[in-house]
């Protein structure tokens, strides 16, 4: 990381940020008084998640992005490890048997109809990615005082956005329906590979980034839940095998810290919102 956040960065998961967060009925302090105002705040800004539309030129965190391709310093990523972030470890697909496998257990998904209706309004709504699925179990949606988490996680789930597509296009693994002609779809097939699944790993990002700024908080298993929830939806949609998902989960553990790198700015100043 850059020489100017070398200390900074300790306060992440470091025994500063415990100090500052030991009362968890105190991390809200103060911010219900203006629950009214800015109650549209960024509504209109929801990420083209996975749809292969576009977003806002002013959400894609260009600067960063490309950080992600430089190394910073001698002490974050030498020369010669440059793009380790684009060769991380993570399970390969699995072959043929197991995916026919994997076809049949979606399969049995569809044939659950009272269930597949049940998850089909979330289904769509989780198709392009808002940042308010993550916020509002945070109790800070239309809450003032919060703009920096809120960046964070939107300038998350552009940044996985690009990286995940990277890892789909090495791997180049075929739809589900596309093995098993019997699958209907909830939603049209994104135009883009299957694994891994970039829902999984753009929500398990933004779980992963919030605990490592404030593990205390309470909420931080209610967000692993939802994205766990919201890649399993894709399931049910019958547009990713649950390898897709657990893939995408992988990846997103392993590519925290390059994110947490690329990001550094943006982490302090989300996590100075909430001591």
């Amino acid at each position: 990381m850059p020489a100017g956040f070398a200390a900074e960065a300790m306060v992440l998961g470091g025994p500063v940020l415990g100090s500052g967060v030991q009362n968890k009925a105190s991390l809200n302090k103060n911010k219900n008084k203006n629950k009214n105002k800015n109650k549209n705040k960024n509504k209109g800004s929801a990420l083209q998640s996975g749809s292969g539309a576009g977003v806002q030129s002013s959400l894609i965190p260009a600067f960063e992005l490309r950080r992600l391709h430089t190394a910073p310093s001698p002490h974050a990523f030498t020369a010669a490890r440059k793009f380790t972030w684009e060769q991380l470890d993570i399970p390969l697909p699995p072959g043929p048997d197991v995916t026919r496998l994997e076809t049949a257990v979606l399969m049995s998904l569809q044939a659950r109809d009272r269930e597949r209706v049940r998850r089909k309004d979330d289904i769509e709504r989780e198709a392009s990615l808002d940042v308010s699925d993550f916020t509002k179990p945070l109790g800070i949606d239309g809450i003032s005082g919060f703009e920096q988490t809120e960046g964070l996680f939107q300038a998350i789930l552009t940044a996985c956005e690009y990286v995940g597509l990277i890892y789909k296009a090495k791997f180049n693994r075929t739809r589900p329906n596309q093995i098993e002609p019997r699958l209907r779809l909830v939603l049209p097939n994104p135009a883009h590979q299957s694994y891994p699944s970039n829902h999984s790993f753009q929500c398990h990002s933004i779980a992963f980034a919030f605990n490592s700024i404030l593990p205390e908080h309470s909420a931080t298993e209610e967000l692993s839940r939802i994205a766990r929830k919201v890649a399993e939806n894709r399931e049910w949609a019958g547009l990713h095998y649950p390898s897709d998902t657990n893939g995408g989960r992988a990846l997103a553990q392993r590519f925290q810290p390059y994110l947490r790198d690329a990001f550094m700015a943006t982490y302090l100043a989300a996590q100075r919102e909430w001591l």
